[in-house]
């Protein structure tokens, strides 16, 4: 009877099989690409849906929703991942090298289909929106999204290559981080910012320059090697997101959100302990 390889084991025991995710992720590309060159063809597909399952999705309070949606917003939710620091630096490392692809992606996508967020084609009094109005013509794909993905998807590829944990232990960190990448995604119907071809595709996105990122870590370190060799200087790096956010916060240009306190809180944490610990080392 043939033995079943949990997910860590399938990755780690052969090669990636990258030609699959990129078959996948070229097809899906090209399916939403075509729906979005047509505006109206592609917000008259998703009205319906969009409808439905904004309603739907306000099962759950307003405050947990609007908390929920600001993981994808990368001011808050590099400062909250800081943590990561202590377990793998190059989890943290693959993240910052998928910005450069993630932002781009992002920025041309939004400005080349100029699609109109939900708010700007519905009547407001069709759908709940949490937080700010959005009405732009940048809703495909969704930004937030696309910063989830990036940074869960970064984690997760270098969990399959290099942390040192079993198994099941991995599989274990890949759904989780999945799931909570796909109900950030998911937030931003619940909070009527986007229609959901544009969360998709957003994962995708996300998916693309995470693995950029996990290449970018593995195959040229010296960029992010300070990390390691001057272990002060990245307590200060993390402790310096953590003023800007709170300068944000304090004069109003974020909500006060449990989220967002929670992200100043870990980010304060570990900056000081990462600073502390490599000043008293050097005294030593």
């Amino acid at each position: 009877m043939p033995v079943k390889l949990t997910i860590g084991q399938q990755y780690t025991k052969a090669s990636f099989p990258y030609w699959k995710l990129i078959s996948f992720i070229c097809l899906m590309s090209a399916v939403m690409v075509s729906m979005a060159m047509n505006k109206d063809a592609y917000i008259a597909s998703q009205k319906d849906i969009f409808s439905i399952s904004n309603n739907a999705l306000q099962i759950l309070p307003s405050e947990i929703w609007h908390n929920i949606t600001y993981l994808g917003d990368a001011l808050i939710l590099i400062p909250l991942l800081s943590f990561i620091c202590l377990i793998n630096t190059r989890m943290w490392a693959a993240m910052f090298g998928a910005v450069p692809l993630a932002f781009s992606l992002s920025y041309l996508g939004k400005n080349f289909f100029a699609i109109p967020r939900p708010a700007a084609v519905l009547e407001h009094q069709q759908f709940t929106i949490i937080g700010e109005t959005l009405t732009a013509y940048t809703s495909f794909p969704s930004g937030h999204t696309i910063t989830i993905f990036t940074a869960i998807s970064a984690m997760v590829f270098v969990l399959l290559r290099e942390v040192k944990i079993s198994e099941q232990g991995k599989t274990y960190w890949i759904y989780i981080s999945l799931m909570v990448a796909t109900v950030v995604a998911i937030s931003r119907v619940a909070v009527g910012a986007h229609w959901p071809v544009d969360l998709a595709f957003g994962a995708i996105l996300g998916t693309v320059s995470g693995l950029s990122g996990e290449y970018l870590s593995r195959h040229y370190s010296k960029w992010w090697n300070w990390t390691k060799v001057k272990p002060a200087l990245l307590g200060y790096f993390i402790l310096g997101f953590c003023f800007i956010l709170f300068v944000f916060t304090i004069s109003v240009k974020l909500p006060e959100l449990t989220i967002i306190w929670i992200a100043i809180s870990v980010s304060a944490i570990v900056g000081t302990y990462i600073a502390l610990k490599s000043i008293l080392q050097n005294e030593h």
